[in-house]
């Protein structure tokens, strides 16, 4: 039925709700699964630093420098959370594991990630907001949703979970 699951991943409880969604279609159809997580680039820490906002760079640093090492330390974390991922995965029966740690923005790094990737099942939690909370809160979920085009998503709500 499917062959490659994407799992978008952030740490959270709620994202980890989906877990046992992708765990079951993968054994159903024997597919590989991609656990992902997001982290910010360089270019988005620097366009949320102001002035006011950055602490005192150590003698001879630059804040490119610190900016550099902010995401690596993100990109390190993000992978140890998906290592532990994986291996949940594998010891709840799913054969094929992979992981990718992208950068972007969250809703465009999933949906461009499904399609590099090959997917053919994205599945993810959501918050369910509805009304002016996801109005002003915005909603990774429904922007994978609605731009990952010839790929199904199953939106797991934290009620269902």
């Amino acid at each position: 039925m499917y062959r490659k699951i994407l799992l978008p991943l952030d740490g959270s409880d709620l994202a980890g709700r989906a877990v046992r969604h992708a765990v079951a279609l993968a054994k159903m159809s024997s597919a590989e699964v991609v656990v992902l997580q997001v982290i910010d680039s360089e270019a988005q820490i620097l366009a949320r630093t102001t002035p006011a906002t950055i602490e005192p760079l150590p003698a001879g640093a630059t804040t490119a420098e610190v900016v550099r090492k902010a995401v690596a330390g993100q990109r390190e974390a993000a992978q140890e959370q998906l290592d532990a991922a994986a291996k949940a995965l594998r010891g709840e029966g799913v054969e094929r594991v992979s992981s990718e740690v992208v950068e972007g923005s969250p809703g465009g790094a999933i949906t461009r990630a499904a399609e590099r990737l090959g997917c053919d099942l994205v599945v993810m939690a959501t918050h369910g907001r509805s009304g002016i909370k996801r109005a002003i809160l915005g909603s990774v979920a429904d922007h994978v949703a609605r731009h990952t085009p010839g790929i199904p998503v199953l939106l797991v709500h934290p009620q269902t979970a």
